[in-house]
């Protein structure tokens, strides 16, 4: 995914090119909003929202449809491009005068966010009018449309341009992990300041890099390729490449990003039939209108039929065609009704079911880049032991399977992957032990067992603190655990080692263990062994 750095010098680039220019065309096709702009020519742009990564590049065609909300800004002027500070959002204002003379002011926010990437059309007051996806990672922010908008929780409160205090560009906002390792680099020959002053004005040129392993840096790194921002596109998406397939973690990146695609293509297949499902209500008044209103029927034509509302009679006009049978359509609609609303609590486990498959495929992405050698080969192997129906033993001589600290009065277990996780979950915790893991996003699974001490909050604060050490944001400041009883922790069947599905839960949000904190408790995996 695109980081918050590279996004921000993205825009600053396609601001001196759009500013003052005509937004003529906004459509949406497949999860993309398609934006063709004219400034002494076409420039036209896709916004990929999904399957992730998210990418913003310049495009010949623009294909797709355009809802009522976003054809109703047709033909609006540019007037201000800007990101929010370095986070993974920005908006493009325009502005267009009705025939009336009245200019009306309009916003459009891209937000480059992983899975959760969206687009929105927001009015002059920041009221939401469309939104592209109703995901979210943030469970308290409204996105739909006549919500207010608000930008995602910003998990960092340092910046390139307010730093006092950090002691890694980790904490700052923009950086990501591969980012942060090389400016962390700099540090070796200029301080902080000095390397911050550096890429900020490595920021406001039009140049990016790609590293060794195909990373886009977008500042200054040695040995590094130049590469025109037009190209970027290629290096945020997946590649197809033969040899790919010779590096475990490529191999394992694309199983499982295959596999994480469709289950959002399903999970967004399941948000429609469960929209249509909700609105069994408008289907139950039909058939109550018909049912209460038999008697007046005499054949075919135009009537009025009374539906009874709670405070209210209001008068209905409805037409009978020839032949039809009313108290048959009543029945119908009756039954279909119910069976909608029946379907409604079925759909919606079907979705929290296939929205955990999609994070469980994310999180398998996520150790692919964090396991060791070692560690690698042993998750390949449980890859194609699985996709042949064959579950092989653990050697006895193997590193543990899992982190563990022995507290006061409690023991707490890490898993280090897929296959530990099982093994921790499903093998080793008993139904009365505390489980853990990140909320909607990829992490270690935790199991807190008690040896004479009762459950406290310190003792779960430890345990939420170490999980989020293990997670795929482990350098953000504050991190959502879910915790509860293993008990209340289960795996379906036919579905991969590691997977599981929670129902019962509170949250807690805690600051990840420093390194110094992990090693200290005895919790870093090169400690652990």
């Amino acid at each position: 995914m695109v980081d918050g750095l590279s996004f921000y010098k993205l825009i600053n680039i396609l601001k001196k090119q759009l500013i003052s220019s005509k937004l003529n065309t906004l459509c949406v096709h497949q999860g993309s909003i398609f934006l063709s702009f004219y400034n002494k020519g076409p420039l036209n742009f896709e916004f990929r929202a999904s399957p992730a990564p998210p990418v913003l590049k310049p495009v010949s065609n623009i294909i797709g449809e355009s809802p009522g909300a976003l054809s109703a800004i047709h033909g609006a002027q540019v007037t201000e491009i800007s990101t929010f500070s370095y986070e993974r959002a920005c908006f493009i204002e325009v502005k267009k005068r009705k025939p009336s003379g009245k200019l009306l002011t309009y916003k459009l926010i891209l937000e480059p966010a992983g899975n959760y990437a969206n687009f929105f059309l927001l009015s002059e007051d920041n009221t939401i009018l469309y939104s592209l996806s109703s995901r979210t990672i943030d469970a308290d922010r409204n996105i739909g449309a006549g919500g207010k908008y608000s930008l995602p929780k910003a998990n960092k409160k340092y910046s390139l341009t307010h730093y006092d205090g950090a002691k890694s560009f980790n904490e700052l906002s923009g950086f990501y992990p591969v980012t942060a390792k090389y400016a962390d680099e700099m540090l070796k020959t200029y301080s902080f300041e000095e390397v911050c002053k550096k890429i900020l004005e490595d920021l406001q040129k039009d140049e990016f890099y790609i590293d060794e392993k195909g990373k886009v840096i977008p500042f200054y790194i040695d040995n590094a390729t130049l590469i025109s921002y037009d190209k970027l596109g290629d290096y945020f998406c997946v590649k197809e490449n033969k040899q790919a397939t010779k590096d475990i973690a490529r191999k394992i990146k694309k199983i499982f990003s295959t596999k994480r695609d469709k289950y959002l293509e399903l999970a967004s297949k399941l948000e429609s039939e469960l929209v249509a499902a909700k609105k069994y209500d408008v289907i139950l008044r039909q058939a109550q209108l018909i049912k209460d209103n038999l008697y007046k029927v005499k054949g075919a034509g135009k009537y009025i039929f009374d539906e009874y509302l709670e405070n209210e009679i209001k008068q209905v006009e409805y037409t009978v065609e020839h032949n039809d049978n009313l108290k048959e359509i009543s029945e119908k609609l009756f039954k279909k009704a119910a069976r909608l609303k029946k379907s409604i609590p079925l759909i919606e486990e079907r979705l929290q079911d296939t929205m955990q498959l999609a994070l469980f495929s994310e999180e398998q992405i996520y150790y692919a880049d964090t396991l060791s050698e070692e560690e690698l080969a042993d998750f390949e192997k449980l890859i194609d032991d699985e996709s042949k129906n064959k579950v092989k033993k653990q050697k006895k001589d193997a590193v543990k399977p899992f982190l563990e600290y022995a507290g006061n009065g409690f023991n707490l277990y890490v898993g280090r992957n897929s296959a530990s996780n099982h093994e921790l979950v499903f093998k080793f915790a008993q139904g009365d032990d505390i489980w853990f893991h990140a909320r909607n996003i990829p992490s270690a699974h935790g199991i807190i067992r008690l040896s004479g001490a009762e459950l406290n909050d310190d003792i779960i604060l430890f345990a939420a603190k170490a999980v989020a050490s293990y997670s795929k944001y482990n350098t953000e400041k504050s991190i959502d655990v879910d915790y509860t009883y293993k008990k209340y922790v289960t795996k379906p069947k036919n579905t991969p080692a590691g997977f599981v599905i929670y129902k019962k839960f509170k949250t807690i949000n805690v600051s990840p263990f420093s390194k110094e904190e992990l090693e200290k408790y005895g919790l870093l995996k090169e400690n652990n062994q």
